[in-house]
C-alpha cells in the first residue's frame, strides 16, 4: 500500500529554503513560499533542483546514470464555505540523464543506428479537485487530472504522452452498521512514438480508454469491535476488456491494545503497449558473428492475475513497545514469458546475421509466501528504535507448453531476507542523531552478494526556524551492487550537508 499525504496551502504559510550538496548528491536546492488570498483562500509556489553524480562501475570507472532535474509548481486551496473545498495545483519539470546504452550495448553495429548519450525528460501536469461535505456522515469528491510527458531515450524510442483522468467518489453511512464508499472513473491516454531500429511500436500512435467503478461496504458486525469490509473494482480496458478485482477483509479489535485482521484479494495487471505492440531488436555483443535477439508483443496477450491471502496482528504491549506481524501468501497465474521461435539465418552476401525471435506470452504460474515483523520501542522519551524484518520466498513454474527457459530465473531477482534497525535520538544542545543499519540478502540470479549498509545523520537546530545537518549514506564500504546483472553499477559511499531555513 502506498499512502501519499500532501499538505494544503493553508498549512504551508511563509517561506522555506533548503540548500545542500556533497560528493554524490552534488547539489540540491528548494524554495517554497505560501500566502493568504483573502479570508478563504491560500496559495503556495515552489522551485527545486538537484544534480546527482554517476554511480561507480565494478571496474572502478564511472557509470552512465548521472542525473539532474529542475521542477516548479503551485497549489491553490479555496474554501468558500464550511462545506466546500476547491484545490487547483500544477507542476512543470525538465531534466536529463546520461544515455542508457553508451557502454552496455553495441547498437552502433545496426546499420543507420544513431543515438545520443543523454536522455531528456520533461513534463507538466494540472489537477483540480472539489470536495463537498453533504452531512456529518456523507461527502463527495470530484477530481480531474491532466498529465503531459516527453521522453527522449537514446537508442530506444522517443515518446510524447497525454493522459486525462477523471474520478468521482461518494462516501456515506447507511444505518448504524454500514459505511459505504463508491465511485467511478475514466482515463484517456494517447501517445506518439518515434521508432528506432532498437524498438518499434506498431502503430506509432495509440489512444487507450479505461472505464472503472468501485463499491466498498465496511460492516460493523459486533459493537464496533468486529468489522467486515467487502468491495470490488470493476474495469473495462482496451487490451483485455472487462476485469473485476474483489476483496474481503475482516478486522477484530480484540482489546485496546490488540488488533487482528485477515484479507483475501484478487488483482490483475493489465497489459501495456510494451506487451502488445512492441518489436524489440538487440544485438548480442562479444560474438564472432552478428546475432540479434528479437522480442515481439502479442495482441492476444492476457492479464497477469494475483490471488492474495494476508493476515496481521498488532500488539501494543506497553505504551513504549509495540509489534506488527503480517504474513502473506500469493498465488500468481498468467505471468509473462518470452517464448522462443525458430532461429532465422539471413544470408545475402556480403550480409550475414542470425535472429533469435521471441514472442511474449502468459506461460508461467507461481506462488510466494513470507511476512514482515515491525517492532517499535521507546527506551526513553528522547530515544526511539524501530526493527523491521522481512522474508519472501518466490517459486515460479513454466506451464507445460512454455519453452521460456529463463523464466524461473526471476526467483533469484529478489532478496529472501531483509533486516533493518533504525534509531532516532534527541541529544543535548539542540542536536539529534539518526542511525540506520540494514542488511539485504543476496540476489543469486543477478550474481549480487548480500550487503550491510549504515546511514548516519547528525542535525543541529539552534533555532526553531533554522537547522543544519550532515548525512552519510552507505558508510560500510566504498561501493556495493544492489541491482542489475553483476558486475554492474555500484552504490557508493556518500556524504552531504544541508541547511534549512523557515521564515
Amino acid at each position: 500500500m502506498i499512502n501519499i499525504i500532501t499538505r494544503s496551502a493553508q498549512e504551508t504559510q511563509g517561506g522555506f529554503l533548503e540548500i545542500g550538496g556533497g560528493n554524490e548528491e552534488q547539489g540540491f536546492a528548494g524554495f517554497r513560499y505560501g500566502g493568504k488570498l483573502g479570508e478563504d483562500a491560500a496559495l503556495r509556489g515552489y522551485l527545486k533542483s538537484f544534480k546527482r553524480d554517476a554511480s561507480r562501475r565494478a571496474d572502478g570507472g564511472h557509470a552512465i546514470d548521472e542525473w539532474q532535474m529542475s521542477q516548479g509548481g503551485f497549489r491553490l486551496d479555496w474554501e468558500p464555505s464550511a462545506e466546500d473545498l476547491f484545490t487547483f495545483q500544477g507542476d512543470l519539470y525538465s531534466g536529463e540523464e546520461d544515455g542508457l546504452f553508451r557502454d552496455d550495448f553495441t547498437l552502433g553495429t545496426l546499420p543507420g543506428a544513431n543515438f545520443r548519450d543523454q536522455t531528456d525528460v520533461a513534463g507538466a501536469n494540472l489537477l483540480g479537485c472539489w470536495q463537498r461535505q453533504l452531512s456529518e456522515t456523507s461527502d463527495v469528491q470530484l477530481q480531474a487530472y491532466y498529465d503531459h510527458t516527453q521522453r527522449d531515450i537514446p537508442g530506444t524510442y522517443n515518446e510524447t504522452r497525454d493522459t486525462l483522468d477523471i474520478d468521482f467518489q461518494h462516501h456515506f453511512k447507511s444505518g448504524a452498521r454500514h459505511d459505504i464508499l463508491w465511485g467511478a472513473g475514466y482515463r484517456l491516454t494517447r501517445d506518439e512514438l518515434d521508432n528506432t531500429l532498437f524498438a518499434t511500436f506498431t502503430p506509432e500512435s495509440r489512444k487507450d480508454q479505461t472505464f472503472s467503478a468501485f463499491l466498498q461496504d465496511k460492516i460493523d458486525l459486533w459493537d464496533e469491535k468486529l468489522f467486515l469490509t467487502l468491495g470490488s473494482k470493476f474495469e473495462h480496458n482496451d487490451y483485455t476488456g472487462f476485469e473485476y478485482q474483489p476483496n474481503a477483509r475482516l478486522t477484530w479489535l480484540a482489546s485496546e491494545r490488540q488488533t487482528l485482521w485477515a484479507a483475501v484479494s484478487r488483482a490483475v495487471r493489465i497489459p501495456a503497449r510494451l506487451n502488445s505492440d512492441l518489436r524489440l531488436t538487440a544485438p548480442v555483443p562479444g560474438l564472432p558473428f552478428p546475432l540479434y535477439i528479437n522480442v515481439n508483443g502479442d495482441r492476444d496477450i492476457e492479464f497477469e492475475e494475483l490471488l492474495a491471502y494476508e493476515a496481521g496482528y498488532r500488539l501494543q504491549l506497553r505504551d513504549d513497545l509495540s509489534f506488527d506481524l503480517s504474513p502473506f501468501y500469493n498465488d500468481y497465474d498468467k505471468l509473462l514469458t518470452q517464448e522462443p521461435g525458430t532461429p532465422i539465418v539471413v544470408i545475402d552476401p556480403p550480409t550475414f546475421y542470425i535472429v533469435l525471435p521471441n514472442t511474449q506470452d502468459n506461460g508461467m504460474t507461481g506462488e510466494s509466501y513470507g511476512g514482515t515483523l515491525v517492532a517499535n520501542w521507546r527506551p526513553t522519551s528522547a530515544w526511539r528504535l524501530q526493527l523491521q524484518c522481512a522474508y519472501v520466498d518466490l517459486q515460479l513454474h513454466n506451464k507445460p507448453d512454455s519453452l521460456d527457459v529463463s523464466a524461473q530465473n526471476a526467483e533469484g531477482n529478489s532478496p529472501e531476507h531483509q533486516l533493518s534497525l533504525y534509531s532516532f535520538v534527541d541529544l543535548p544542545h539542540d542536536l539529534s542523531l539518526y542511525t540506520g543499519l540494514r542488511y539485504v540478502d543476496h540476489l543469486p540470479n543477478l550474481g549480487i552478494p548480500s550487503y550491510t549498509a549504515l546511514d548516519l545523520s547528525l542535525a543541529w537546530s539552534p533555532r526553531d526556524d533554522l537547522a543544519f545537518s550532515i548525512t552519510g549514506q552507505n558508510l560500510t564500504d566504498a561501493g556495493h551492487g544492489e541491482f542489475g546483472q553483476a558486475p554492474g553499477n555500484q552504490v557508493e559511499r556518500s556524504v552531504f550537508g544541508k541547511v534549512t531555513w523557515r521564515f
